[in-house]
């Protein structure tokens, strides 16, 4: 990472207001007066907006740009993270994840790889809440949630004015009609089966067309995918 070449090549105006941010905020409220750790945070928004990192960098960005280990990476992560999102925009990014989840071939149990510590946390957070448990033994950046889990974690995330029409939809399309929890772990399992051919990113590709419709209650598209899984065949439930 060659600051001088960067800084060089950046517009004149945008490296005027970086330092005029800069020194700002170590300024504020005195001179040398905030914490190491604020200063860092300073110091990485200072990088973001001369474009030496990205604006939500993964663990192995900083890693390998900043020349710190990976616990420094996450903590650095974790922090900025923390002053920068609303419990709206970490809902946001879970709903995200959950659109490509890997799903493993007994189709009970559904792996999310999540590099941001605090949307890990807080995902885990909701799931503890639903009442269910997330295994993270594996690796810090992995979750894993069961068929239980990811279904209510998905009805919990769902607009409360679409969640009738998401039921009315699976139902229409051949799904049991149940509860909206009870058909969304009945559509979960029936895309396991016709995807349990499939593994590795071509799987959670796939997983992607028939999730993401779901969790952007997208009726329409609900429709014609949830069709693909129930048409001719019995219901599980």
């Amino acid at each position: 990472m060659d600051i001088n070449e960067i800084i060089q090549g950046t517009d004149e105006s945008i490296v005027k207001d970086t330092l005029a941010y800069f020194l700002t905020s170590y300024t504020n409220p005195a001179f040398g007066a905030l914490p190491k750790n604020e200063v860092e945070l300073i110091v990485l928004n200072v990088l973001e907006q001369l474009n030496l990192i990205g604006t939500e960098p993964e663990v192995y960005e900083l890693v390998s740009k900043l020349k710190v280990n990976r616990s420094k990476a996450r903590g650095l992560i974790y922090d900025r993270e923390l002053r920068r999102s609303s419990e709206s925009d970490l809902n946001q990014k879970v709903k995200t994840l959950l659109k490509r989840p890997l799903i493993q071939k007994d189709g009970q149990q559904f792996i999310l790889e999540v590099e941001n510590p605090l949307v890990s946390d807080h995902l885990r957070s909701k799931v503890q809440k639903l009442g269910y448990v997330s295994d993270g033994s594996f690796s810090p950046s992995i979750v894993k949630l069961g068929l239980d889990a990811i279904s209510a974690l998905i009805e919990s995330l769902l607009p409360d004015e679409e969640k009738d029409n998401i039921r009315q939809a699976l139902i229409g399309a051949g799904a049991p009609d149940t509860s909206l929890r009870g058909i969304l772990k009945a559509t979960f399992k029936k895309i396991a089966q016709k995807l349990a051919s499939d593994t590795g990113e071509a799987l959670m590709d796939k997983a992607s067309d028939y999730f993401s419709p779901i969790i952007d209650s997208r009726i329409d598209a609900i429709t014609e995918k949830a069709v693909e899984l129930f048409e001719n065949e019995e219901d599980e439930n």
